[in-house]
């Protein structure tokens, strides 16, 4: 899973650390400018395959990153708790992994769900 910018960059080296089951990759770990476009960075990380979390819930309506999630055939997971602590934003995670993994697993890409505050997956894309 690739963790963009949002997420900044302890919340990333925690997952490491912790062991999780999936790869983890981020903003900052993969040497991306701070001010690079979302369609940019989208662009790459689709090319690699990588499932994409994020707070920032808008790609849909942006032309370019849209472009590039259906271009690249990206999964994306907007998840909850933006402005939440590290740990509520790892419960969270942690809560909904088994759901994020079947999307991945039996959805085609291009796809976007949000991850509700209720821990439900509704479908955006």
């Amino acid at each position: 899973m690739y963790f963009d910018r949002c997420f900044g960059k302890k919340f990333p080296k925690a997952l490491i650390t912790l062991k999780c089951p999936f790869e983890v990759r981020s903003h900052d770990g993969e040497g991306f400018p701070d001010k690079m476009p979302d369609d940019e960075w989208l662009h790459i990380v689709g090319e690699k395959g990588w499932v994409v979390c994020s707070h920032d819930a808008k790609w849909q309506n942006e032309a370019l990153a849209r472009k590039a999630i259906e271009q690249h055939k990206i999964g994306c997971f907007y998840l909850h708790g933006a402005s939440s602590i590290g740990f509520f934003k790892m419960k969270s995670l942690a809560h909904n992994y088994d759901k994020i993994k079947k999307v991945c697993d039996t959805e085609k890409r291009p796809f976007i769900y949000r991850v509700t505050a209720g821990n439900r997956l509704k479908k955006v894309l």
